[in-house]
């Protein structure tokens, strides 16, 4: 029931490795898939109510990488729980919180969540009314997205009403919590120099990193299973990881 990929770098890089590993898994999750990135702090969003392996758009990320180089990306692959299958249900999701746009996408489902007071959601999913909840509670006690702790707190209220794997983002860093009970899954893996060749795990596909990855590049793949051969870290469940320019600021990445 859906799968999250993120990637948090410390300098721009192209997602089309990882995401031509993960489109493959919108063979069983084919209610939508998503990709946000950012650029010059703004989200950039693609997104479709179809099949992410079917998809050309979605091809276009793994064949044209040079459209599509980002900091931080959020992707997501639906198998609807709660809403229909249409564009405006499909991950990931957008709000604003004082003039900053929130990216954010949600693996799980999510019953019975109170009224957001101040944000309301676009769609029918209990993915983007979490989302609203969430900004929300934030505005209304001033917690600002520097206050990791408080956050952490919040997801975990949050969590209270069912299952929750949640990958969003400020524009600046990566927010990665994973569900308490450990739900589906949420792991990572650090790329850094010296780069070695990786193998996907859905694709007989093999790439040498250090023919196509900048010495300079570092940073973290988080998807909810492993994409590729390399060593993949559970993260904490009912815990917070926040990354910032390829570096956890916050949380344990088990790394």
């Amino acid at each position: 029931m859906c799968e999250l990929l993120g990637l948090a770098f410390n300098e721009p890089v192209t997602v089309s490795i990882s995401f031509r590993a993960f489109r493959h898994r919108g063979a069983t999750n084919p209610d939508g898939w998503g990709l946000a990135w950012f650029k010059d702090g703004r989200p950039e969003i693609r997104k479709e109510p179809k099949p992410a392996n079917e998809s050309g758009a979605a091809l276009d990320v793994v064949d044209k990488p040079n459209s599509f180089v980002s900091n931080i990306f959020i992707a997501h692959v639906r198998r609807a729980s709660c809403g229909t299958r249409t564009e405006q249900n499909t991950h990931p999701f957008c709000h604003d919180l004082h003039g900053t746009p929130i990216v954010f996408a949600h693996n799980g489902t999510l019953r019975d969540l109170p009224e957001p007071a101040r944000f309301r959601p676009h769609g029918e999913t209990d993915s983007e009314r979490a989302l609203c909840l969430l900004l929300s509670w934030m505005q209304e006690e001033g917690v600002a997205f520097s206050n990791f702790p408080r956050i952490e707190d919040l997801l975990r209220e949050l969590n209270q009403y069912g299952s929750m794997n949640v990958l969003f983002s400020n524009g600046s860093e990566l927010f990665a919590y994973r569900d308490a009970n450990g739900y589906k899954g949420l792991c990572l893996t650090y790329r850094e120099a010296p780069f070695q060749a990786v193998t996907l795990q859905d694709e007989d596909w093999t790439v040498d990193l250090s023919e196509v990855k900048k010495p300079s590049e570092r940073g973290f793949v988080i998807a909810t299973s492993p994409l590729t051969d390399e060593d993949w870290t559970d993260l904490r469940p009912g815990a917070l990881l926040v990354i910032r320019a390829g570096t956890a600021v916050y949380g344990d990445p088990r790394v």
